[in-house]
């Protein structure tokens, strides 16, 4: 279709131009035709003017050697000279003007200087001009007699000779003349000139190609009634050309007429389109290969637009699917719910913009009474920054499970991503660590937007404190720590540049001071509500646009101390019994717990049986964690690795006979216990229980 829609439109841009081409060319024949004809009676003047003026310079140079000098002559004498040279007037001019010898006596006397039709012939008395000549003008003493004259001086400009020659005599030269001329004159490749008698109509002259075909104007062709004359006025030749039918054929004519005789140059149509013709040819020859290039251009365009866009189509699919590759990489990154306690509340949520991000949050326990939480930024988008942001929320987590130091344990992650990073890409991270035992928050902010702590009074603040440069950007750097000090009541607020970076509609950016201020309307530090907050007031901000970046935030109160109590036994059986007898000695004394002794014997007997059996550990430890109506219970041991969790659960439908052995008390654990979970820290095994009322 778009082939067809090219080809239809550059015939109908060729028929244009030729026929724009057909116009310019018309317009310039007819101009180059007005042309030929104004140079044409341009040279017949110049021509026959030219004869004329070497007739009478003839004439006048000889009366100036035959009369040797300006003195007065008999009339006699004038006349036999006028007849002798074959012209109407002969004067002798003095050097002052004054007309001293005549064939004309009228003229005697006359000062040519007073005259200003004679005046011009005087430069010839300078000693310097040697000939001047008049064009056919009237006579100074008689207008009717139209003349033409010419002077010539003598010697050393002692005066001068003038001859005059009137039409009347030019008439019965010029057929002579003009036969001469116009036989063999040519206008252009085939214009001819005619001359015809005036008062008879018969031709003086006719060209040698038609010679032979009339006499007449009439039998030429030429209709006196539809001609058009003009005069020559000095160079211009003011008139209007005109068509006739001379020999047959359509001609374009100027007409005019000149000492009784009516000239006639002409034109045929034919070279006057020839011209144009030519133009058109030529111009159809170009504009063929140009317009049938460019058609062709545009074709291939065409086709390689229909190609580029089939091909942004499959990687804009390609893109898409990637996208939700990136995106389902994400979310399976972002951890569950947060784990219920007494002692801490948390909240944290992602909104997604358009492109994925590398936007990720978590959180997670690093041994007893310790929970950490981050927030961190990829650079770049799409599925390379997820999966990117994969290994580097592993790197984080595993690296701080092993190492208690946060700056020791974000200094090796660094040095990980730096070392093995083929697309030199970074993160920003703020990375903390929250003892419940003492509220101090230790924390590394590594390039990361500072986070704002809402005191439990309502207060807000800023902790601007960095540790280094982003995450992944060189080895070689060391990170530093710093401490932070929570009281019960107070929440800490982590957010990415999602949030400070949205735009509204004018493009101006949410920033700081909104953040902030947000903080001051908020009604709690409750994580849940205040994060609601902060993404409500987010979104309302940016109404109208999209989303440049993920929206992440994440908020921890802190709550309570826990109240903990601690006790080592050995791996024996005495040890069972005594760790048995230490839950009872904890629990007597809060009876709201008392539906949950019998249980957690159940699960303490079952844990510390398979430590004592089965680990190899030269001890273990029971850690009880009390809060309102829960119960927390970590036992900890130094024996080989061993995570429950890990194991499939016996099948219970089968025959005893038909089950493998073993695995039975670790599955009624599981079913007694509210929540279960396992971590090897320090080469020990850390198995945490909780159970509430």
């Amino acid at each position: 279709m778009k082939r067809r829609v090219i080809v239809v439109a550059t015939l109908a841009l060729y028929a244009i131009l030729l026929g724009v081409t057909w116009e310019v060319g018309t317009r310039q024949a007819a101009q180059e035709t007005e042309a030929q004809l104004d140079n044409a009676i341009l040279e017949f003047r110049d021509t026959v003017g030219g004869a004329i003026d070497t007739m009478l310079d003839h004439a006048a140079k000889t009366a100036v050697r035959r009369l040797g000098a300006a003195r007065s002559r008999p009339i006699e004498e004038m006349s036999d000279l006028a007849r002798a040279l074959d012209i109407d007037e002969v004067n002798v001019v003095s050097r002052v003007g004054e007309i001293v010898a005549s064939n004309d006596p009228r003229n005697l006397g006359m000062r040519m200087a007073e005259n200003p039709v004679t005046a011009p012939f005087m430069a010839l008395t300078n000693g310097v001009a040697t000939t001047i000549s008049q064009r056919f003008r009237p006579n100074a003493r008689n207008p009717e007699v139209r003349a033409k004259y010419l002077a010539a001086a003598f010697p050393g400009g002692e005066g001068f000779v003038q001859v005059g020659m009137d039409e009347r005599r030019l008439s019965k030269m010029l057929p002579t003349i003009l036969g001469y001329i116009f036989d063999r004159w040519r206008l252009g490749e085939y214009g001819f000139v005619l001359c015809a008698d005036a008062a008879t109509d018969r031709l003086v002259s006719n060209s040698a190609r038609h010679r032979n075909e009339a006499t007449t104007l009439a039998e030429v062709g030429f209709d006196p009634k539809t001609a058009k004359p003009f005069d020559i006025v000095g160079k211009e030749c003011p008139g209007t050309t005109f068509s006739q039918r001379l020999f047959g054929e359509k001609c374009y004519c100027r007409t005019f007429l000149f000492a009784g005789f009516r000239f006639l140059p002409s034109l045929p149509a034919r070279e006057y389109y020839a011209t144009r013709n030519q133009l058109v040819a030529v111009m159809a020859t170009l504009l063929a290969f140009v317009l049938g290039g460019f058609a062709f251009f545009l074709v291939r365009i065409s086709q390689d637009s229909d190609r580029l866009k089939a091909f942004y189509a499959i990687e804009a699919a390609n893109r898409a699917k990637d996208m939700e590759i990136a995106k389902t990489i994400q979310t399976a990154a972002l951890p569950g719910e947060p784990p219920a306690s007494p002692n801490f509340r948390l909240s944290a949520s992602t909104t997604p913009a358009r492109e994925v991000g590398g936007d990720f949050y978590d959180f997670f326990p690093v041994g007893r009474g310790r929970i950490a939480v981050l927030v961190a930024d990829v650079s770049g988008k799409g599925i390379t920054a997820a999966l990117y942001m994969m290994t580097a929320k592993t790197l984080i987590k595993d690296t701080l499970q092993a190492e208690r130091d946060v700056a020791v344990a974000l200094t090796k992650v660094n040095a990980d991503l730096s070392r093995n990073n083929p697309a030199n890409m970074f993160l920003t991270a703020w990375v903390g660590v929250l003892d419940l035992e003492t509220g101090m928050v230790e924390f590394v902010n590594a390039g990361h937007n500072p986070p704002i702590v809402r005191r439990a009074n309502g207060s807000a603040e800023w902790i601007a404190d960095k540790s280094g440069p982003v995450l992944a950007f060189m080895e070689g750097i060391s990170y530093r720590s710093h401490a932070l000090s929570l009281a019960p009541g107070d929440t800490l607020f982590l957010y990415m540049d999602g949030v400070t970076e949205a735009m509204d509609t004018k493009e101006e950016l949410f920033g700081d001071a909104r953040l902030m201020e947000t903080f001051a309307v908020a009604p709690s530090g409750e994580p849940d509500r205040l994060c609601s907050l902060v993404r409500t007031v987010v979104t309302a901000f940016a109404a109208g646009m999209p989303p440049a970046d993920d929206l992440t935030v994440l908020a921890v109160e802190y709550v309570s101390r826990p109240q903990r109590f601690v006790r080592s036994f050995p791996a024996a059986q005495e040890g069972i019994r005594a760790a048995s007898a230490f839950l009872d000695e904890t629990l007597a004394p809060r009876t709201e717990l008392a539906p949950l002794v019998a249980p957690l014997h159940v699960i303490l007997d079952e844990i510390a049986s398979n430590v004592v059996k089965h680990s190899g550990a030269s001890g273990f430890e029971v850690d009880i964690e009390i809060s309102e109506k829960n119960v927390k219970l970590t036992f900890v041991d130094d024996g080989k690795p061993y995570d429950p969790l890990a194991h499939a659960d016996p099948d219970t439908s089968a025959r005893p006979e038909q089950r493998a052995i073993g695995g039975l008390g670790i599955l009624m654990v599981k079913k007694l216990a509210d929540s279960i979970g396992y971590a090897r820290e320090h080469n020990r095994n850390f198995l945490y229980v909780s159970k509430s009322c």
